[in-house]
């Protein structure tokens, strides 16, 4: 019995492995060329597997698309959501909000830009099929209440100004990163919460 117990880890550590490999594959892969145009053979060899072990991972594209995106949603939510826990008022989780949205995009730009490819929208519509974008926006909601209730921004509706703030920071991060020479991280997100700071603050911001 524990010899076959022991057989059943190493098989379901050798699928985990090969998961990881594949996403980390087909993260590429989509970033090249898009959901659409790409094919398992390309996932297969680009993960360095035989098609069969491709299969045997994940019986369909769609499968691989919905892995990654479900794989990656979760790391995101946790380092943003972690970022604006920390103390400090709103106006200060929000700069922090901001600059581990950006550090981690930028991290992992490949992601970042299968997202692009399919002309996904974190602000509207697409982000409800995404259970770790969906907390994404009600954290966010939730710190657009908080500064209101601490008298540091304007007293509007918090879910329009959270899923405001997603469509910014997408939209902004789109455009510095496919600049030819796109700026640090740091000026990025500094740029980024400026605006969202003018948006939202009662003082206008910086």
């Amino acid at each position: 019995m524990p010899a076959r117990r022991s057989r059943s880890r190493v098989v379901e550590a050798r699928a985990e492995m090969y998961r990881a490999v594949v996403l980390e594959a087909a993260e590429r892969v989509f970033a090249r060329g898009g959901y659409h145009a790409a094919r398992m053979q390309d996932v297969a060899r680009e993960a360095g597997i035989s098609l069969n072990t491709l299969y045997g991972a994940f019986p369909s594209k769609r499968e691989v698309f919905d892995a990654l995106h479900e794989a990656r949603g979760a790391e995101f939510l946790e380092q943003v959501s972690k970022a604006l826990g920390m103390p400090g008022d709103a106006r200060e989780s929000m700069r922090r909000g901001v600059r581990a949205f950006v550090e981690y995009l930028v991290a992992h730009a490949d992601y970042f830009r299968v997202d692009h490819r399919e002309g996904r929208s974190w602000a509207i519509g697409d982000v409800e099929a995404s259970p770790a974008f969906q907390s994404g926006i009600e954290n966010w909601t939730e710190l657009m209440r908080r500064g209101i209730a601490e008298g540091l921004f304007h007293d509007e509706d918090a879910s329009v100004m959270a899923v405001t703030a997603f469509g910014v920071m997408q939209i902004q991060l789109a455009a510095w990163l496919a600049k030819p020479k796109p700026p640090t991280t740091e000026t990025i997100a500094e740029r980024i919460a400026i605006h969202l700071e003018r948006a939202f603050c009662r003082d206008g911001g910086g």
